[in-house]
């Protein structure tokens, strides 16, 4: 850094460098990464990058952090501003430079956040409308019809298969009173003959009175005494166990008393799985359908969070780069004002960060020395003529003879006393003539 004189600083102290740590000077900064930390971490949870999972509570959190770093930032722009405008008003050097620069870095750094902003915005809500359109819903609608047809079409068949196979039961009664194992063979072949894994005869408690030996290993529920009482002898009733990958139905005997027929057939476990898949998709595809306007919302929340800290991020780096950017510019033009009242001792302090400017002060500080080294040079050379003026007039005052002095052109420009005494008798300047 260049040093400067005693009166150097005089004209704007202010503008120095600070020394050392300044906790007003890092603040600024400190806030500036503090929001766009808050701002990045909310993405990420939100967007179910990182193991925190987005509940309510969460959400509202990370958004009470980023309200309250945008008002911090939202307070240190005011104050920043506030203090251009009372330098504009006290009339500072470079006050309407400060403005005009803050203005553009501001515009720069908000017209970017907002397009990206409403680009964003409009992107989701045009997603989400795509999302929720008639062909979309009928793709995932339809997928549930043909997985409900599977279970709808081995319901039927089952359906046909019990009332048959309940036909022959009722009719071997007497074979079930007499010779249990014979009636246990002919329940075995025709729950065989049906492709039925599972047969078998219930009374109303439910009990297991008799097994058809299937050689199927599987456990199949039985019904609920009270889902029994409303069974009758017509019409089987039939259910689906998803969970447990078969299709039941159960019917009345007749011929038997409160004795009940229960077949079951085992499902495709591949298109069980598929159901189930689907089904949970429709219901979250449903949930989502019915919080569609809360996801528009949260999601244009977080967009607007997000980039309100960005912006006013943004604005303070303007801002701060403002500073730095008119300060050299400033302390330029203080130094001008003081070399116009003739001071030319001022020196301007020379960042070397300030890159080109410091360049510049450096060359103000050269040009203020060399005018003051050739001032100082005019000043010593008319003191030596204005002392050498007075020796010859001393000199000359002493002599009793007259003593003129003229140039080339003949003008008179030295009398001593004794030669103005004769001008004034008269014809010395009329003569024209010299003496030494």
């Amino acid at each position: 850094m260049t040093t400067a004189d005693t009166s150097a600083n005089q004209f704007d102290p202010s503008l120095a460098e600070p020394k050392g740590f300044s906790l007003r000077r890092w603040f600024a900064p400190f806030a500036v990464v503090i929001a766009l930390l808050s701002a990045f971490l909310t993405f990420v949870v939100l967007t179910g990058l990182t193991p925190i999972e987005p509940k309510r509570d969460v959400v509202y959190s990370f958004l009470l952090i980023n309200a309250a770093t945008i008002l911090l930032l939202v307070g240190i722009i005011v104050r920043e501003v506030w203090k251009v405008v009372q330098a504009r008003r006290r009339g500072r050097a470079a006050a309407r430079l400060h403005i005009q620069v803050v203005s553009l870095f501001s515009v720069i750094a908000v017209l970017p956040a907002v397009l990206v902003a409403i680009v964003a915005n409009v992107t989701i809500d045009r997603g989400l409308d795509r999302l929720f359109s008639g062909p979309t819903k009928e793709v995932i609608q339809n997928s549930l019809i043909v997985a409900n047809a599977y279970l709808h079409e081995h319901a039927q068949l089952i359906r046909g298969d019990i009332l048959g196979m309940a036909n022959d039961v009722s009719h071997a009664r007497p074979l079930y009173d007499l010779d249990r194992s014979s009636f246990r063979q002919l329940l075995t072949a025709s729950a065989a003959s049906r492709n039925l894994p599972g047969a078998m005869l219930i009374d109303k408690q439910p009990k297991i009175l008799e097994t058809a030996q299937t050689g199927i290993q599987q456990d199949f529920q039985t019904p609920a005494p009270e889902f029994l009482s409303g069974v009758d002898e017509n019409e089987p009733q039939i259910a689906v166990f998803i969970e447990a990958n078969y299709v039941a139905a159960v019917i009345r005997l007749r011929n038997f008393t409160d004795t009940f027929l229960y077949v079951a057939r085992i499902l495709d476990p591949r298109v069980v799985a598929q159901l189930r898949q689907t089904q949970a998709s429709v219901a979250e595809y449903a949930a989502l359908e019915s919080r569609k306007l809360g996801i528009q919302v949260a999601f244009a929340l977080m967009f607007a969070v997000i980039a309100l800290t960005i912006l006013m991020a943004s604005v303070l780096i303007g801002l701060n780069f403002a500073n730095r950017l008119v300060a050299p510019i400033r302390r330029l033009m203080n130094a001008a004002n003081v070399v116009s009242t003739g001071d030319l001792h001022v020196q301007v302090p020379v960042l070397r960060s300030e890159g080109d400017l410091a360049q510049l002060g450096e060359t103000f500080n050269k040009m203020t020395q060399e005018l003051r080294s050739q001032r100082d040079e005019l000043v010593n050379a008319s003191e030596l003529v204005d002392s050498r003026r007075r020796f010859i007039e001393a000199v000359l005052s002493s002599a009793s003879a007259g003593i003129i002095g003229v140039d080339a052109s003949g003008s008179i420009g030295i009398l001593n006393r004794s030669a103005e005494k004769t001008d004034r008798a008269g014809g010395i300047r009329g003569a024209g003539s010299s003496a030494v």
